[in-house]
């Protein structure tokens, strides 16, 4: 595998003396100039990055204590408040300046992170396109709705970026773009400060070039926040010493007969079979129980009723200025009862339950992290979501790993899912199978090669 350099190893340099913070920051504005073709950033603020950086340099000069992301340069998407950045959300309905900052944007800064700017988002982070590209060839889509953090990752115009996941909108644009991208278990990042579509639905996610770095923003970013509802208000996991820390046994996994594996791509079979035969032996192909049959409409009434809510409250549910895509969308959450909403939260508690229990017999779920390739730019859509829809539902943790290759010379990411609030755990079940697969450095599961 290409080796990068980890955000750990670059913030150890600044901690020697042998790189400064304005050096790093000013080598991702070099690089967001660079890729402009690819349309990453809806808002870079070169000044405010190259000001902050240079208070970080004065203070490792000064001999005070220096975060985990000491000088790291960092993108956020455009639903994320940042004081004296505009709060774009891919929208003209939106756009004002905001004032103060989101809960993750403190806690970053607060580990010595430099917010660059805000990346390209989908319209209100739903399905309607940005105009970003796939930087790995300009022909495809990067995905949506975390379109622009996943482009400028894969750009290397930054090493770590933030998404939101309602459905598949972190796992899926870094399986197209062939980085690490994560979805946290829900509750673990909290979301104050963060657009809301759906308070049931939305969770934060990290994309990364490797799952060292994963495991550095999760730890910074993993703190309780009481004004966040769904917050999770007791002790979490250090993912980077669990990342470090060998597997006490080898992992096994479940494979699940999901009911919509007919919408995925015959490469993307072909090469998560063959994943699948070099696990030989780790792996059970396990059923799924009736309500599993349920869930996408369970997922899809709690997402659209909730985002009419979001959009009336924002009085902009039946503005002329959303793309005709969406107004259906709110005019079809308008529809859904009281009963079928609530119903719907009844089935996502019951697949919480059942996977509780699965995780008691296997270390992690296997699946494909979307249904192919990215789909080409021109067909203007962000791609299926499906391979993301349940374990959002229920919260799970979950890494889409860069492994497979399309027909097209394109990545199709495998996505790994964990038990919830055991992400440690699940870092530690990745870094086991990538240094499986990867031992010896070939690639053994291209159906390419």
């Amino acid at each position: 595998m290409d080796m990068k350099p980890t955000v750990a190893s670059t913030v150890n340099l600044i901690r020697e003396g042998s790189l400064t913070s304005r050096e790093w920051v000013q080598n991702s504005l070099n690089q967001i100039e660079a890729h402009a073709d690819v349309g990453a950033w809806s808002h870079v603020d070169s000044e405010r990055s190259l000001e902050r950086a240079d208070q970080l340099d004065q203070i490792r000069k000064s001999g005070r204590a220096i975060g985990a992301l000491h000088g790291c340069p960092i993108g956020l998407k455009d639903i994320i408040e940042v004081a004296g950045m505009p709060h774009g959300c891919g929208t003209p309905l939106m756009g004002q300046m905001s004032t103060q900052n989101a809960a993750l944007v403190d806690a970053l800064e607060f580990h010595g992170a430099v917010v660059i700017g805000k990346t390209e988002t989908t319209e209100l982070a739903t399905m309607q396109p940005a105009r970003t590209r796939n930087p790995l060839n300009l022909d495809y889509s990067p995905g949506g709705s975390s379109a622009g953090s996943a482009a400028a990752v894969a750009a290397g115009d930054v090493p770590l970026a933030i998404g939101s996941q309602t459905n598949g909108s972190v796992i899926r644009p870094a399986s197209y773009c062939g980085v690490f991208g994560m979805k946290p278990s829900a509750g673990i990042i909290p979301r104050v400060g963060v657009y809301e579509q759906s308070p049931t639905l939305d969770q934060m996610g990290l994309f990364a070039t490797s799952l060292e770095d994963l495991a550095t923003v999760w730890d910074c970013l993993s703190v309780h926040d009481s004004r966040d509802p769904h917050s999770i208000n007791h002790p979490r996991p250090h993912c980077v010493q669990d990342l470090a820390t060998p597997a006490p046994i080898e992992p096994n996994f479940a494979v699940f007969q999901l009911p919509y594996q007919n919408r995925q791509k015959a490469d993307c079979t072909a090469g998560f079979a063959e994943l699948i035969e070099t696990l030989d032996g780790r792996v059970e192909v396990l059923e799924v129980p009736p309500v599993l049959d349920q869930v996408i409409q369970a997922h899809r009434i709690i997402h659209l009723r909730e985002m009419h809510a979001a959009f009336t409250a924002l009085d902009i549910a039946n503005r002329p200025e959303l793309s005709e895509q969406l107004r259906a969308l709110v005019l079809e959450g308008e529809k859904y009862t009281k009963d079928e909403y609530e119903n719907a939260l009844m089935i996502k508690s019951s697949v919480e339950s059942f996977f509780s229990n699965v995780f008691e017999d296997f270390n992690a779920i296997l699946t494909p992290s979307a249904a192919g390739e990215a789909p080409l730019f021109s067909e203007g859509i962000t791609g299926d979501p499906i391979f993301c829809t349940i374990w959002t539902l229920a919260g799970l943790p979950c890494i889409s790993l860069p492994i497979l290759e399309g027909e097209n010379q394109m990545p199709i990411g495998v996505q790994i899912v964990g038990k919830k609030a055991d992400d440690g755990r699940l870092f530690q079940t990745a870094h086991w199978l990538m240094t499986t697969l990867f031992s010896e450095g070939t690639d053994t599961c291209s159906p390419n090669q």
